[in-house]
């Protein structure tokens, strides 16, 4: 028999790997407002393009 998962050390292992995520997430979403204000571009233009890219 399977014993059950301990919710504490589920909720420790969900906020090791959610903290790096969230930081990877804001890195990129960062680079791309940076990139976009570079090339004088809007947020939502630069959404457009990565979707563009996305597709092909």
């Amino acid at each position: 028999m399977r014993s059950k998962p301990d919710p504490m050390k589920t909720l420790i292992v969900s906020f090791i790997f959610s903290i790096p995520l969230s930081f990877l997430l804001i890195g990129v979403y960062t680079t791309m407002l940076i990139c976009a204000a570079k090339d004088g571009l809007s947020e939502d233009a630069m959404w457009e393009y990565m979707e563009q890219e996305e597709l092909q």
